[in-house]
């Protein structure tokens, strides 16, 4: 029996792998997101190295929250504005001008707002203040309302803008470390959004 099975799952990952189907990477218990690498120590300033690379445990003027049912407790208790810095995809530089391009869509945790940009380590000055902008209209303009940032899991980019966020004088910043890889992995509900992009001059 145990021969059986096994020779099936074999056949199928062939077959799977001759369609470009490829089987899903084992989760963590109870289908929780796989453990980030060992953490690294904060920078004394915004990190501009690898976006995708270990992040640290800590932000300081920031608390950081590894629980997506926490997270989502949170939402429910104190409606923070919640905020995805996750890059926009861009347009692939060898399509052929005119062809269509249509990127997929975003998922999102429900009720973000999608700026893209404000999380590289140093960003253009019409970014930062198209990011001021957005954070004080979604906090109504109130530095006591809670901020949650995230992006993805092992990415600096929310790191960095929540300690933007901490620099600007908001008061209760949230970094999701975990980011929407976490949240979709506790079986969370996600919504496709559209992100919003700051002017060109």
């Amino acid at each position: 029996m145990i021969f059986t099975r096994l020779k099936a799952l074999v056949l199928a990952a062939a077959i799977g792998g001759a369609h470009g189907i490829t089987a899903a990477a084992p989760e963590g218990p109870t289908g929780s997101v796989p453990a980030h690498p060992a953490p690294v120590p904060e920078p004394d300033s915004y990190w501009t190295g690898p976006t995708n690379s270990p992040v640290p445990a800590t932000l300081s003027g920031a608390t950081v929250i590894t629980s997506a049912h926490r997270l989502d407790a949170l939402l429910h208790r104190q409606h923070p504005a919640l905020v995805d810095v996750s890059n926009a995809p861009r347009r692939p530089d060898n399509m052929a001008p005119g062809a269509p391009w249509l990127p997929l869509p975003h998922h999102a945790i429900p009720g973000s707002l999608w700026i893209p940009g404000p999380g590289v380590g140093a960003i253009p000055a019409p970014v930062e203040d198209f990011f001021l902008q957005q954070l004080a209209q979604a906090t109504g303009h109130d530095p006591t309302r809670p901020i949650v940032i995230y992006c993805h899991k092992s990415c600096w980019l929310s790191w960095n803008a929540a300690k933007r966020a901490v620099h600007y004088g908001y008061q209760h910043v949230y970094w999701y470390r975990d980011g929407i890889e976490g949240w979709k992995a506790a079986g969370l509900p996600t919504a496709v959004i559209a992100p919003q992009v700051a002017p060109e001059n």
